[in-house]
């Protein structure tokens, strides 16, 4: 069955958003159930390494804020909670968040596999789009403000990446570099985006300038950001210390190490050709900071912390970075 851009994207928006409701309004959230509550939000993600994600921050507290002028009885949403002062106006803020940003992200899915560069079939760019919604979608039993948008911001870049390197114009350089900003005030893992880009410029350009600047300048983008958020809030706190142990002796998180490998493998398993394998190893390879931190200083029982990794890798898979000369 052959379908237009328009349908592709009202069946992948409509997609994000039934899957994100069954996963937010039929199960009961114990994990994250502690931070179901205004102060105790504001006091955790007011602190430590959370203190400088404040772009998704402020969207939930202006949607909680909103929520709070209407007059709703919230018991219609029958929605059940492990914490006693789990609060449903902020329950139902992340649900709007976070299923407004994966909607966004789907149609950022289909509008990347509608690229020129991105060879599959029709059936195959549904299939991948709908593995990345419901991955993404299982991943969040861990309900933070920032992570669906950042993977939001991430595909916007890889989409406007595409266009950049199918014309290398300042304009569009310029267009990479305020995404660059804006998505580091999400969170820190925009490195990623960096590490995205040096992968496709160096499989078109190798190591020549036309790799080295655009990289360099997303770079410097990207530390003047980062250090400039630690700066303003007095803090340079880059993480919550060391998990390095626990990340290879806890059961839980030995099952996280499992579902890293799982869905890293996935991604070649699909590659289109030894040219799409080599990117998804060197996006890996230019990655390991992220994922060193990850593995020092993260829960990787937390799976969302690869998933980010995981799209990127996936859309990839059938790139043709050959397509660009």
């Amino acid at each position: 069955m052959k379908l237009n851009l328009f349908s592709k994207l009202v069946f992948a928006t409509l997609l994000a958003f039934l899957i994100n409701s069954f996963v937010y309004l039929s199960f009961g959230n114990i994990y994250s159930s502690k931070i179901l509550n205004y102060t105790q939000f504001q006091q955790q993600f007011g602190s430590g390494i959370y203190q400088h994600r404040i772009l998704s921050g402020y969207f939930l507290i202006w949607i909680y804020e909103f929520l709070s002028t209407l007059n709703i009885d919230y018991s219609i949403f029958k929605l059940k909670f492990f914490d006693a002062d789990a609060e449903p106006k902020m329950y139902l803020s992340f649900f709007l968040l976070n299923t407004f940003f994966l909607v966004l992200s789907s149609a950022m899915m289909v509008l990347i596999t509608e690229t020129k560069n991105f060879v599959a079939t029709s059936s195959e760019k549904l299939l991948m789009i709908a593995v990345a919604v419901f991955a993404t979608a299982f991943s969040q039993f861990v309900i933070v403000p920032y992570d669906v948008s950042s993977y939001f911001f991430l595909l916007l870049f890889f989409l406007f990446l595409l266009r950049y390197l199918e014309k290398n114009a300042v304009s569009n350089l310029a267009i990479l570099v305020l995404m660059m900003a804006v998505s580091t005030l999400n969170r820190e893992s925009s490195a990623l985006s960096l590490a995205l880009a040096g992968t496709l410029l160096y499989s078109e350009f190798g190591l020549k300038k036309e790799t080295l600047i655009p990289v360099a300048v997303l770079g410097i983008t990207f530390i003047l950001t980062y250090f400039g958020m630690r700066l303003m809030n007095g803090s340079f706190t880059t993480n919550d210390g060391n998990l390095l142990f626990q990340n290879f002796s806890q059961p839980k998180n030995i099952l996280g190490l499992l579902f890293w490998a799982v869905f890293f493998v996935l991604p070649l398993m699909l590659a289109k050709d030894r040219n799409a394998i080599k990117n998804i190893i060197v996006f890996h390879l230019l990655s390991i900071p992220y994922i060193a931190m990850c593995f020092y200083a993260g829960i990787l029982y937390e799976v969302r912390l690869y998933i980010p990794i995981f799209l990127t890798s996936l859309f990839l898979s059938h790139t043709d970075s050959r397509k660009f000369q």
